[in-house]
């Protein structure tokens, strides 16, 4: 009788491991999931306008990218505005007296090291804007090709920004991409800010870190 039960209970201790294995193999992906970065959304977590609805409204954002985070940022409307690619001061354009334009789409990025970054921002046509083609058809615009430490007369040289001050921009997916082309012998590892607004709203500020030769999506939004 003892050897039954001396059985019995291996038995069962053995059914209690593997039934604990199993939970914590169900867990994982749990896990994975809190890991992911989460989109931006609208509100006082992005700072935003006063101003609600217009163009920006119906535009729908994701940034579910790999290695992207959003800025959970507070503006304030009293704060002064700093270079930085966001908007301090809560009034929908980004960096304003910093020397750049902004119009009905404005896409805005700054990092803080002396690398040599390039954004690229590929419109609902399919046409890419970036360094080598600052102008696009439907009316996108960088006017403003930071290069770093890689030129070290350049003012400026941390923020690159992208405008549409047409009307209405184009219908459809636009996708925003950063490459850290060169860490111009100071950096490695190059951290990075970009913000996007959309008819006076910001929609989206996220923060990236890429290391040199890097390229990565930051961003894709949608315009109804």
């Amino acid at each position: 009788m003892n050897r039954i039960l001396f059985v019995a209970l291996v038995a069962l201790t053995l059914a209690a491991a593997v039934s604990g294995c199993r939970r914590r193999v169900r867990s994982r992906p749990t896990v994975y999931q809190q890991q992911q970065p989460q989109p931006a959304t609208t509100g006082a977590g992005v700072g935003v306008s006063a101003s609600a609805g217009g163009l920006s409204a119906g535009v729908r954002v994701e940034a579910g990218f790999g290695g992207v985070t959003a800025v959970q940022q507070q503006c304030n409307p009293n704060a002064g505005e700093a270079c930085n690619g966001l908007d301090d001061n809560c009034n929908g354009i980004i960096d304003e007296g910093c020397g750049f334009s902004t119009g009905n789409i404005q896409i805005t990025l700054a990092w803080g090291t002396g690398a040599d970054l390039d954004m690229y921002v590929t419109d609902p046509t399919g046409y890419t804007i970036s360094y080598s083609r600052r102008r696009s058809p439907s009316g996108g615009h960088l006017d403003h090709d930071a290069r770093g430490a890689c030129v070290r007369s350049q003012a400026d040289a941390t923020i690159e920004n992208v405008y549409w001050n047409t009307a209405r921009p184009p219908s459809g997916t636009y996708r925003v991409e950063v490459h850290n082309y060169s860490g111009c012998q100071v950096s490695n590892v190059t951290p990075a800010t970009l913000s996007i607004a959309v008819g006076g709203q910001v929609i989206g500020a996220y923060n990236v870190a890429l290391r040199q030769g890097e390229r990565q999506a930051v961003a894709e939004f949608y315009m109804p």
